[in-house]
C-alpha cells in the first residue's frame, strides 16, 4: 500500500512549492524575510488555510478563509484595491504603446472642459479611449465630453508624451 507521503507531487517555480495533497487539495509553500516562509493550503471546498512559519516551520500566525474571501485578498494583494504610485505612473507599455490612467481632481486643469476644447490629442499626441465616471465605462468618448472631477481617463500614446498629457490634462 502506497502511503500518501509518497503519492503527494512536488513541483517548484519561481520561490513557490507546490504539493499535491491527494483527497484534500494543494499546498502551496513560499519563502519570505528572515527564513521564515508562508504556506497555503487550498481545500477542495474552496476553503483557504493560510500558515506563516518560522525557520523551523512552527506557525507563527494562521488564518482560514472561505474562497470568497481568499479571491477578495488575492485581489487587494495584486493590487486591484490599491494602486501604488510606480505602478500608476506607468501601467503598461506594448511595443511602444503607453496604455495609462490618471484621475482628475477639482483642480485639475481638464475639469469642466471638453475633450475638444482641450485639444488633448493635437496638444499632447495622447488619446483618450475611455473614461470611468461614477463606476460606469464610457469607452471612446466624443470630443465634445465635458470632463470632471473624479473622472478616471484611460490613455493611449507613447511613453515620453505621457508627462505633457498629465501636466495638460491633470495638473501639478
Amino acid at each position: 500500500m502506497t502511503s500518501p507521503e509518497s503519492r503527494r507531487t512536488f513541483v517548484e517555480v519561481d520561490d513557490v512549492t507546490e504539493v499535491a495533497l491527494p483527497g484534500i487539495g494543494k499546498r502551496y509553500d513560499m519563502r519570505i524575510s528572515n527564513g521564515a516562509s508562508l504556506a497555503v493550503m487550498i481545500h477542495h471546498s474552496g476553503r483557504r488555510d493560510l500558515y506563516v512559519l518560522d525557520g523551523a516551520d512552527e506557525p507563527l500566525a494562521s488564518v482560514t478563509l472561505t474562497d470568497g474571501q481568499a479571491r477578495t485578498l488575492g485581489a487587494i494583494l495584486a493590487g486591484a484595491y490599491f494602486k501604488p504610485a510606480v505602478v500608476e505612473e506607468i501601467e503598461a507599455i506594448i511595443g511602444g504603446l503607453l496604455i495609462d490612467w490618471v484621475t482628475l481632481e477639482p483642480e485639475s486643469p481638464a475639469a469642466g472642459r471638453t475633450i475638444a476644447e482641450l485639444e488633448i490629442r493635437s496638444r499632447t499626441r495622447m488619446t483618450v479611449a475611455a473614461i470611468l465616471r461614477d463606476h460606469v465605462p464610457l469607452v471612446a468618448p466624443e470630443p465634445d465630453e465635458m470632463l470632471r472631477p473624479g473622472d478616471r481617463l484611460v490613455v493611449i500614446g507613447r511613453q515620453g508624451d505621457l508627462p505633457g498629457f498629465r501636466r495638460h490634462v491633470v495638473g501639478g
